[in-house]
């Protein structure tokens, strides 16, 4: 079985897109300009046509996903392609042309139109490159959208083209581009009027006419999707901006002074920039348990190696202590600890700096960067701070607090002997 989110299926898809493409653009282009095809057309047409009938088998050998989860039973996975792709995938591997030669006759170039069925397939492509590739979706619509929109002029100007009267001998290609021209500006409603339907032959105004109306409505289709699009190409900074706006449009409500709604606005600044908007905590709580864990231990065991307290602990409490940090942030000037209270956290110190002060905040002890930690006698003894910490910059944070603390070590007396023997040397050196 062929892995359906693997690498050979990535090119592969892109590889028939391609080939979808090339008949979706050179069909109608012959069909209308009539040009008997060269060698090199011949071998295109038959490599396509043998990359399609593969594409049918490949297609029965790939693992699908089925309510969430991988199969990679053929008969269930037959039985889905039956019902879904398989009668276009074949009306396009078809190769009814050979049939009908030589390949300058128009049964001919009739008989090759269903192969233009394949770049439905694309959209087939769409659902499983949102679902699999690491990329925002609405970037993979935008794409989709603009290809179709692409197609569908070419395939409009092939109309006009073919309706309209040419001259025997004129230039087929400056004529094709002269069609395309035209289908551009009466799309996007712009229409300059230097190229017009004969008004002595009905259908090249009727045709005009339904290209008109279509291009309106598809005008104000393409405007709404585009901005509906591009605003959510980015759906995190959205919900982030939604959040400090409502925050700022509170703060002037209730006219808070313009110091702290500065500080405030520099803090979600600070949030989207390091941390795109998002809380580690809400992540994992949205987490079943088994992601939960990795994802914590991912984001916080470097964090926890740091500290000599956790040195040598069995993994198990590890693993319980690293779903009990939660993230916090601090702006310059901020007092994380303070003298004399009753502490009862622990903080690690993921990026950033702070320094320890007197109680009058005037003298400064030691200043504390990245890995550093302190607390952890207010986390073991429940002792009054003996220093004030505070954020010299932004600092990211993770606390521990002494009620998760103390039940994660429950089950471990040999280390909580260990630790409350650490602490009170600490105590004693202090």
């Amino acid at each position: 079985m062929i892995q359906g989110n693997g690498k050979f299926r990535y090119f592969w898809d892109l590889w028939i897109a391609l080939a979808a493409t090339y008949c979706a653009i050179e069909i109608p282009f012959r069909l209308v300009i009539n040009y008997y095809p060269d060698q090199i057309l011949f071998f295109a047409d038959a490599i396509v046509i043998l990359s399609f009938i593969t594409d049918i088998f490949i297609q029965f050998k790939t693992t699908i996903i089925v309510n969430g989860k991988w199969v990679k039973d053929g008969k269930i996975i037959a039985s889905a392609y039956l019902k879904s792709w398989f009668v276009v995938d074949l009306l396009a591997a078809i190769p009814l042309g050979f049939f009908f030669l030589p390949a300058s006759s128009l049964p001919f170039m009739l008989s090759r139109l269903p192969k233009i069925l394949k770049v439905l397939r694309l959209f087939n492509f769409k659902n499983k490159w949102e679902y699999t590739i690491k990329l925002n979706p609405g970037l993979i619509r935008l794409g989709l959208f603009f290809y179709f929109m692409g197609l569908g002029v070419h395939w409009i100007s092939c109309g006009w083209l073919n309706i309209r009267l040419v001259d025997a001998g004129a230039d087929m290609i400056k004529e094709y581009v002269k069609a395309l021209y035209w289908c551009t500006t009466t799309v996007t409603t712009i229409g300059y009027g230097d190229i017009t339907p004969d008004r002595e032959r009905p259908l090249e105004m009727i045709y005009t006419m339904v290209i008109q109306v279509l291009g309106a409505g598809a005008y104000g289709y393409i405007i709404g999707n585009i901005a509906t699009l591009l605003a959510n190409i980015d759906i995190a900074k959205v919900h982030h901006r939604e959040r400090a706006d409502r925050v700022n449009t509170f703060m002037r409500s209730k006219k808070f002074p313009e110091a702290l709604q500065e500080r405030v606005h520099n803090y979600y600044n600070y949030l989207w920039a390091t941390r795109e908007g998002y809380d580690d905590s809400a992540i994992l709580n949205d987490l079943p348990e088994s992601f939960k864990f990795e994802f914590a231990l991912l984001l916080n065991k470097n964090i926890l190696e740091k500290v000599p307290v956790f040195k040598g602990a069995d993994p198990n409490l590890i693993k319980e202590i690293v779903l009990c940090l939660n993230p916090c942030v601090f702006t310059p000037g901020d007092a994380i600890c303070t003298f004399g209270e009753l502490g009862d956290k622990m903080f690690f110190i993921n990026k950033g700096s702070v320094e320890v002060v007197s109680e009058d905040g005037q003298k400064v002890y030691a200043t504390l960067k990245d890995g550093d930690f302190f607390g952890e006698i207010a986390l073991l003894l429940m002792q009054p701070r003996n220093a004030t910490i505070r954020a010299t910059d932004y600092c990211d944070l993770y606390s521990l607090d002494k009620d998760s603390f103390d039940k994660a070590i429950a089950h471990y007396p040999d280390f909580e002997k260990h630790i409350k023997e650490m602490a009170e040397e600490r105590m004693r050196l202090r």
